[in-house]
């Protein structure tokens, strides 16, 4: 069984001598609020409070975020009285009924709390790239409840109100994002409909835009799946880049028309899928608009989306370019890069490369097989499927041996 949260804390902490009263003093915690800390509570799935925590202990937050499947659920009852540390969960709700809200609770929700809510999205962000997604299903999931009880019994203005809205869908997105990197698609969709209502509600369209074009994402077939494509995939894409245009900065506008070039790609057509290319280009190019902070485009992001949107037209020696550029400039994002080591080996397999992919997938497989995202281990095993035939090439054999080796 794996080790929870509480129980990393608790080893990482006697492993230094650090007393539960200690650590509670870099924490602002009583000793009695680390104990229920190491013990599993609430607190424990709470990014912000982690975040503290690996500030203490001079660790990488990534050790201290654990997710198994043993583990029991949240309960919520708990959950909702954890105030103190910041944890709780509700319904959404729009900025426009805040007055409600006033007399619900005396929570007083400010500018601040907004801020540590985009901090929170960013560092989920961040984590995924790093470990992926099946571990931080939970922590992202209780930091929506936490959202949306803020919106349904704080007391804010109505400037805060909106802004705390559209923290909330960002969040939702976040959540939708690290779901469908765990491979839990139904949960991963009704998070992303759930931001999309928020961000319509905040007026925001730069979050809906990263809400509808995420949920493109689900609709683009991987590796063993369906190759006619998926019309909502497109439709989904287009109305993210229509919504981006509305302010959206050159990395957002970039990334939408990538999305759109992803979805036309698994349609393939190959005019539309040019010209959402070339969009992407003049919009990465441009210095017009302003990029919310959540935005994550570097150029490995940029030139390996471009190189998954060839791969699925059937674009190979493109598609080859573009995602060994990218696994080129990601090594500081271990999820990330073995993301496009996968893409680049379906893409070699396709084209008829089976040894080049087989040994690009033996060579990096015991990091693909410690990172926790059940999406790349799917595309994994999809591409063992297709090349089983192959058995007598070397390097087949050697990959599908290392992969029997650790299932």
């Amino acid at each position: 069984m794996s080790m929870t949260t509480g129980e990393v804390i608790r080893r990482l902490r006697k492993s230094i001598g650090m007393t539960q009263t200690e650590l509670g003093a870099l924490l602002n915690f009583s000793q009695p609020a680390v104990s229920g800390l190491e013990r599993g509570g609430p607190a424990s799935h709470d990014v912000r409070v982690l975040r503290l925590v690996a500030r203490a202990l001079q660790v990488p937050l990534a050790i201290l975020v654990v997710e198994s499947d043993q583990e029991a659920d949240v309960d919520r009852r708990n959950f909702f009285r954890a105030g103190a540390l910041g944890s709780a969960g509700a319904a959404m709700m729009s900025p426009t009924v805040s007055a409600r809200a006033a007399s619900a609770s005396s929570v007083k929700v400010g500018a601040s709390d907004v801020a540590a809510i985009s901090e929170s999205v960013n560092q989920i962000h961040e984590l995924d790239l790093v470990v992926g997604g099946d571990r931080l299903c939970r922590v992202a999931a209780n930091q929506v409840r936490y959202v949306e009880q803020l919106l349904d019994h704080g007391t804010y203005t109505e400037e805060v109100g909106r802004a705390l809205t559209s923290a909330a869908a960002e969040m939702m997105t976040a959540a939708g994002w690290v779901h469908y990197d765990a491979g839990r698609l139904d949960d991963a969709r009704r998070f992303y409909a759930d931001a999309a209502n928020a961000a319509n509600a905040a007026g925001d369209g730069l979050a809906a835009a990263h809400a509808l074009g995420n949920a493109s994402c689900l609709m683009v077939s991987g590796p063993g799946e369906d190759k006619t494509g998926n019309p909502l995939a497109v439709q989904y894409a287009q109305a993210a880049s229509r919504a981006s245009l509305r302010g959206g900065g050159p990395k957002l506008r970039a990334l939408m028309a990538i999305r759109e070039a992803e979805a036309h790609g698994a349609r393939g057509d190959k005019t539309a899928m040019t010209a959402a290319i070339s969009r992407a280009y003049r919009a990465y190019e441009s210095t017009r608009g302003h990029d919310p902070d959540w935005v994550y485009l570097t150029e490995a992001e940029f030139v390996g989306g471009i190189g998954w949107a060839q791969l699925q037209l059937g674009e190979h020696t493109a598609a080859t370019i573009h995602l060994q550029t990218a696994i080129d400039s990601s090594s500081a994002w271990p999820r990330e890069r073995a993301a496009f080591q996968i893409c680049l080996a379906h893409n070699l397999v396709n084209a008829g490369d089976i040894a080049r992919g087989c040994s690009l997938l033996a060579d990096n497989f015991d990091t693909m097989s410690s990172l926790a995202s059940t999406r790349l281990h799917q595309r994994i095993d999809a591409i063992a499927n297709s090349v089983r035939t192959h058995a007598a090439v070397p390097e087949v054999r050697e990959f599908l041996g290392r992969r029997a080796a650790r299932v």
